[in-house]
C-alpha cells in the first residue's frame, strides 16, 4: 500500500533535482528533520532542506516548467509556517508544523511505500505515571530506503531508479538528521547521540531503515515536597508531645519535693508541746 506523508516527497523532490542539474559530485546536502514532543502528547516538528544557494542559482527552470527551483522546493514543503533563511553559501527551506498527538504523527519515509499494516506509519509514545516519577516509551520507523518493489515496477530511466543509482554511487551526498526531543531525561535509547536538553539524535544516509526508541524518565517534584512538608508536621508533632510529657513528670517531681504546710496557730502549738 501506499501512504503519503506530511512531507509532501520533499526529499524525493529534492533528489530528483539534482538529477535534473546532472549534479553527480555536489556538495553534500542536508535534511533535518527535528521533532520536539511535550508531556501531553502535543509538540512541533520542524523540517528544514540545506541547498546550495548556487544550486539554487542555476535553477531558474525546472523540467521545462516555468517555475524556478526556489518556488518549487517552497511549494513541496509540508503545510505550516514557512521561511527562508540563507547562511554560509546555503539556502534553507524550513517548515514548521504544530500537531496535537503525536501518535498521529506519520513517520519519515524516502518513497512513502510499504506493503505493512497502515500502523508502521505512525509514531507511537506511551507513559506510565508513578508516585513520584512518570516514564516515556517512544517509537518510530525512518525509512531512507527505495523499496525493491517500486525499483523493480519502474523504467529504468524513472526518478526512482535515477535516485537509486546516483545515491549508491555516493552515499554522501545526502546527509538526513533525525532529532527527537522527549519531556523527559532520557535514560534508554538506539540514538546515535544524546544531545542536551533531552534530545537524541539519528545520523542517516541512504538505504538505512531503521526502528527507534527512546526512554525516559520524570521526576515529579510535588510528592516530595508533600513527603517533606509531612515529615517536618510529623517531626514536630512528635516534639510536641515529647514536650508535654517531660513537662508532665517534671511537674509531679517538684510536688513530691514540696515540705508539709503549717499554719500560723500550729507553728506556735508545736513549739509549746516541746517546751
Amino acid at each position: 500500500m501506499i501512504k503519503l506523508n506530511s512531507l509532501k516527497i520533499v526529499i524525493i523532490l529534492f533528489l530528483s533535482l539534482l538529477i535534473i542539474f546532472s549534479i553527480s559530485s555536489c556538495d553534500q546536502s542536508l535534511v533535518d528533520i527535528y521533532t520536539q514532543i511535550n508531556p501531553d502528547y502535543s509538540g512541533v516538528r520542524t523540517v528544514d532542506i540545506a541547498v546550495k544557494t548556487e544550486y539554487i542559482q542555476k535553477g531558474e527552470i525546472v523540467s521545462g516548467q516555468n517555475q524556478s527551483l526556489f518556488d518549487k522546493i517552497l511549494s513541496s514543503l509540508p503545510p505550516g509556517e514557512i521561511e527562508t533563511t540563507e547562511e554560509e553559501g546555503c539556502t534553507h527551506f524550513k517548515s514548521t508544523i504544530n500537531f496535537k498527538d503525536v501518535n498521529f504523527l506519520q513517520h519519515i519515509s524516502i518513497d512513502n511505500f510499504s506493503e505493512n499494516p497502515p500502523d508502521r506509519f505512525y509514531a507511537k509514545m506511551e507513559k506510565d505515571d508513578y508516585f513520584f516519577y512518570t516514564k516515556y516509551f517512544f517509537n518510530d520507523f525512518i525509512d531512507m530506503k527505495i523499496d525493491e518493489t517500486l525499483l523493480s515496477s519502474s523504467d529504468k530511466n524513472s526518478d526512482f531508479n535515477r535516485i537509486d543509482d546516483l545515491l549508491k554511487t555516493d552515499v554522501d551526498i545526502l546527509s538526513i538528521t533525525y532529532q527527537v526531543k522527549l519531556p523527559a531525561k532520557i535514560t534508554k535509547s538506539n540514538a546515535d547521540i544524546i544531545g542536551d536538553n533531552n534530545i537524541a539524535i539519528w545520523n542517516l544516509k541512504y538505504g538505512d531503515q531503521k526502528n527507534i526508541y527512546i526512554e525516559g524518565k520524570k521526576t515529579k517534584f510535588l510528592p516530595y515536597f508533600l513527603l517533606v512538608i509531612l515529615g517536618i508536621i510529623g517531626l514536630l508533632i512528635i516534639f510536641i508531645i515529647f514536650a508535654l510529657i517531660f513537662s508532665s513528670r517534671r511537674g509531679k517531681t517538684h510536688a513530691k519535693a514540696k515540705k508539709p504546710y503549717y499554719t500560723y496557730d500550729n507553728y506556735f502549738k508545736k513549739d509549746k508541746y516541746f517546751r
